[in-house]
């Protein structure tokens, strides 16, 4: 790495940071760090020392209370160093991107760097007690890693990204069924590119050493108190009551409260015909209990108004803009979309239009969307000229790795379930803005001559 990048690359971080700490220092209040899934995490980052690695509830990864447990074993248990460590480790982030679009496509990186660095939803997540940010620090290392794996084949890359998609899995499970992905098509490519058995081998070797190294002692953990393999215990309650009733919904059937009245009649319908009273005690067999009503109300509504569904949730999810998520915004009084009813998202939005009463809060909104907007086109810019650019291996991979988060999120809505995407849609678009630019020079020179 050239003197010139590492110059760059400590303007873009101190920006970066600046951006964060601004942001936190302004617009963040202590109160808004214990609401929702915040307090969760405090509460088992502080039971941390005594349960252990292995003692919380089944029903979260241990790598985010693990990370701020130890943020307070060795600097106090205050939170807002636990808020200073993620936005340095998000203002590193920034630098990372820009370093992958300067490996990918030999310039950008001061447009990657700033986008990133005022990238509003990794400014927002990073002064929150959530596993968003260091989720995403884990995964954009995984995707450096994986990018130079791919351009130079050496091993010491294949160790890192399979290192970082481990760890990722251990602070957030989203990414748990990438893991097997992956190495089907890492496998796929050798396959392709007709290395040896034997090399192939050791591949898929050191890939299940690290994978089982990491996670291996939580699945054992699983299998022998509760008796399950399954990596966590919520996947049961996620699908019959977030994914069922925002399928209903998104799909034109009826309102996301219909959705979740269907539900829970399905599921006290389920126990009565099983004689039972409530839902096993076990976690994951109450998991299993619930998943398995899930998908029979999925099944019952049929593929395509599933696919409906997934398209409309994962079109939001790309289109939404980023403040929705900011506290200062939030404080404001307006409806909860959630519960804004409405048979489908076009009566939806116009509900919660119509029930939000503060126009400044609408003209946020407007604006941010109108940005999330422009963002997604410039980033689908980017995608149909990054052919020519970049190795088919990568592009398809990059390709695929967005595909994997919009399907495995959904019809579920919230612009943090975009995190994971952004540095690639980020790449998209500096990819476009970069060839855009070269393109208005070169007809600048010619008009010259």
């Amino acid at each position: 790495m050239n003197r010139k990048i590492v110059k760059d690359g400590l303007i873009i971080f101190f920006l970066a940071l600046l951006v964060r700490v601004g942001y936190a220092f302004l617009f963040v209040e202590p109160e808004y760090l214990f609401t929702e899934d915040q307090t969760l995490y405090i509460k088992l980052a502080q039971q941390f020392p005594d349960s252990g690695f292995l003692g919380l509830t089944p029903e979260r990864m241990p790598g985010y209370p693990l990370f701020i447990a130890s943020i307070y074993s060795i600097f106090g248990e205050v939170m807002w160093n636990v808020i200073l460590i993620q936005i340095l480790l998000d203002s590193i982030s920034c630098i990372m991107i820009a370093t992958i679009a300067h490996l990918l496509f030999d310039k950008g990186f001061w447009i990657a760097g700033v986008l990133s660095s005022i990238n509003l939803n990794m400014v927002i997540l990073s002064s929150t007690f959530l596993p968003d940010t260091l989720f995403l620090f884990l995964f954009i290392l995984f995707l450096f890693s994986f990018s130079q794996y791919l351009q130079n084949k050496n091993i010491r890359w294949f160790f890192l990204l399979t290192l970082f998609i481990s760890l990722a899995t251990l602070v957030r499970p989203s990414s748990y069924y990438l893991l097997p992905i992956l190495l089907i098509g890492l496998v796929g490519w050798r396959l392709w590119e007709r290395d040896t058995v034997i090399k192939i081998s050791k591949l898929v070797a050191l890939y299940l050493l690290v994978v089982g190294t990491l996670l291996g002692s939580i699945h054992q953990r699983n299998y022998q108190q509760y008796g399950s393999i399954a990596l966590a215990s919520n996947t049961g309650s996620h699908l019959l009551n977030w994914v069922v009733p925002a399928t209903y919904q998104y799909s034109g059937q009826g309102s996301y409260q219909e959705g979740q009245k269907l539900a829970r009649e399905k599921l006290a319908f389920v126990l009565q015909n099983d004689h039972l009273e409530r839902l096993p005690s076990n976690p994951f067999a109450s998991s299993s209990y619930q998943a398995n009503v899930g998908k029979e109300l999925l099944f019952e509504f049929g593929f395509m108004n599933i696919l409906k569904a997934w398209v409309v949730g994962s079109t939001i999810n790309l289109l939404a803009p980023s403040v929705a998520y900011a506290p200062a915004l939030r404080a404001m009084e307006h409806p909860s979309f959630y519960e804004t009813e409405g048979s489908g998202i076009v009566d939806k939005l116009l509900q919660y239009i119509k029930n939000s009463s503060g126009l400044l809060y609408l003209s946020i909104l407007a604006v941010g969307t109108i940005i999330s907007i422009i963002f997604t086109i410039l980033s689908l810019l980017g995608l149909f000229k990054i052919f020519s650019s970049v190795s088919l291996v990568t592009t398809t991979s990059l390709i695929l790795l967005v595909c994997y988060f919009l399907i495995t999120t959904g019809p579920i809505i919230g612009v943090k379930y975009r995190l994971p995407m952004e540095p690639i849609l980020l790449l998209f678009v500096v990819n476009f803005l970069t060839r855009f630019r070269l393109l208005k020079f070169s007809k600048s020179s010619q008009s010259k001559n």
